[in-house]
């Protein structure tokens, strides 16, 4: 029989470990559950926290047993320890340096073990005095065998997630190693058909026609022939032919003299003479204005060139690579295009593949401009996930290359850590997103911001204002910003907004 997982609620290890406190906070009257794993050298670590009194300095907060014997004590007894400031004064507050409790609030200790190895400690705290009775006591001995298999779950995943970024980052560096011609990525039947013809015709002066949609990579194509010719030491001049302007048209090509027109006011070497001895790329061939084609197969035939105004003709040394992305012979047929230029110039086509039909080039062109971006802003490196990946996988990609890379670059600008997720890729950043319509009044989305990171934060403390300093359940701010509680309790502390206020509220 086919189980549809699909009807499963998936819970990452830290969702879990806040439903199990929740589910503990409806019999045992606390102000704040903590959750400490024990790291190495003594160290515990808080790794869940919530409540009223929840401070986001709270937050991997960390706490040296052997500077806190009466903690290590508990943790070596293994068993839970009620404390009460009227009855011993001298305890000193888990977290004294954090929240300022009341004299005289409870506070209990459980340690956290499975099968004989403690993991950490579970901290319970009220502001009212003697609010544990011993039954909630001895209830919390069996609550902290179930907080500590939660605990055990969350410190399995983080291992594995450890482990599992290591091998993919392992991975996409091996993934770069497969760069094939200069930086042209690809291994799909389609592109190694390219790269073939690249290697063919690189080492011959013929000239090439590069053929394919906008963003395939043309003028990267390009610069891979030149690099692999006998020319690679010499100039790779570009020129747009859409750019051109059919009276300055002559001038860019082949330069000109001084005073040859109004504004000529020096000598001026056009892309011809630049290019001398090298390469010379014209990109969009088709747009080249009509009157200048029959000069540029002059001199294609003659290899030579006249300056504007000029009165001796220049020896021209240079190899021909033009791209397109029209249909050349239909531009001739409606008059646009010389057919004799054409044929001069259509020595070695190379048509290139759209992404769409090199499905399996994605995710090693994804992971190559992710390397690149690492090191544009200077982080140590971006990681997609499994969804994020299956997301890439199944995308039509009409802007092919180019629109590959400005995503990319767009997601690395708003993840805030290294792991790319789909709201990353896709546009969609949940703190940015607009809130529900019958919360939209509540928090504007036209009011004009400085920069992301003010937007982020006004967005997170009017949130925190609408649901009066609330983050978990329905009307909570994290709901609001459709952000989970711990990432918005992440985003809180890192941001470093004022908590006060809001605990005042909810006291």
């Amino acid at each position: 029989m086919k189980i549809d997982l699909s009807n499963y609620l998936t819970l990452s290890p830290e969702r879990t470990m806040e439903i199990v406190l929740d589910a503990i906070g409806t019999v045992v009257p606390y102000e704040l559950a903590v959750v400490l794993s024990l790291e190495k050298g003594s160290l515990l670590k808080v790794r869940c926290a919530q409540g009223t009194l929840y401070t986001p300095r709270l937050e991997h907060h960390t706490i040296c047993l052997k500077e806190r014997p009466e903690l290590g004590k508990i943790v070596e007894a293994g068993e839970v320890k009620l404390f009460d400031e009227e009855d011993d004064n001298h305890h000193q507050d888990t977290y004294h340096d954090i929240i300022d409790l009341p004299s005289g609030h409870s506070c209990m200790v459980a340690p956290l073990h499975v099968e004989g190895k403690i993991l950490g400690i579970l901290t319970l705290d009220n502001s009212q005095c003697n609010i544990f009775k011993p039954e909630i006591v001895e209830l919390t001995k069996t609550l902290a065998k179930i907080i500590a298999l939660a605990l055990a779950q969350t410190l399995a995943a983080n291992a594995l997630q450890s482990e599992r970024d290591v091998l993919l980052y392992e991975r996409n560096a091996l993934l770069q190693d497969l760069v094939h011609v200069g930086s042209l990525i690809g291994t799909s039947p389609p592109w190694l058909s390219v790269l073939e013809k690249i290697r063919l015709v690189a080492s011959t002066d013929s000239p090439v026609i590069i053929i394919g949609e906008t963003g395939t990579g043309k003028e990267q194509v390009a610069r891979a022939v030149h690099s692999l010719s006998n020319r690679a030491n010499r100039p790779f001049i570009a020129l747009n032919c859409s750019a051109l302007q059919s009276n300055l048209a002559e001038s860019e090509l082949f330069g000109h003299e001084k005073g040859a027109f109004t504004g000529a006011v020096s000598r001026r070497k056009g892309r011809f003479e630049l290019a001398h001895g090298g390469t010379l790329f014209l990109d969009e061939i088709a747009d080249l204005p009509l009157d200048i084609q029959p000069k540029l197969l002059r001199t294609l035939q003659e290899e030579t060139f006249d300056r504007v105004g000029g009165e001796v003709s220049l020896r021209s040394d240079v190899r021909i690579i033009c791209a397109t992305h029209v249909h050349l012979p239909q531009a001739i047929e409606q008059g646009k295009f010389r057919e004799d230029l054409f044929y001069r110039l259509n020595v070695f086509p190379i048509s290139l593949p759209p992404l769409r039909d090199r499905k399996d080039d994605v995710l090693l062109l994804a992971n190559h401009f992710l390397v690149k971006l690492a090191k544009k802003f200077q982080k140590e490196r971006f990681i997609l996930s499994p969804s994020a990946v299956k997301y890439l996988k199944s995308q039509k990609w009409t802007g092919n290359v180019r629109e590959l890379q400005n995503i990319m670059e767009r997601a690395a600008i708003v993840c805030a850590g290294e792991i790319l997720e789909v709201t990353h890729l896709s546009g969609e950043t949940p703190y940015l997103r607009t809130i529900s319509p019958t919360k939209s009044n509540l928090i504007s989305s036209s009011q004009n911001f400085s920069s992301l990171d003010q937007s982020i934060c006004e967005h997170i403390e009017k949130a925190l204002h609408i649901s009066q300093g609330k983050i978990y359940g329905e009307d909570g701010a994290a709901n609001l910003l459709g952000l989970k509680p711990t990432t918005l309790q992440s985003k809180i502390r890192k941001y470093g907004i004022d908590s006060n206020a809001r605990r005042k509220k909810q006291r």
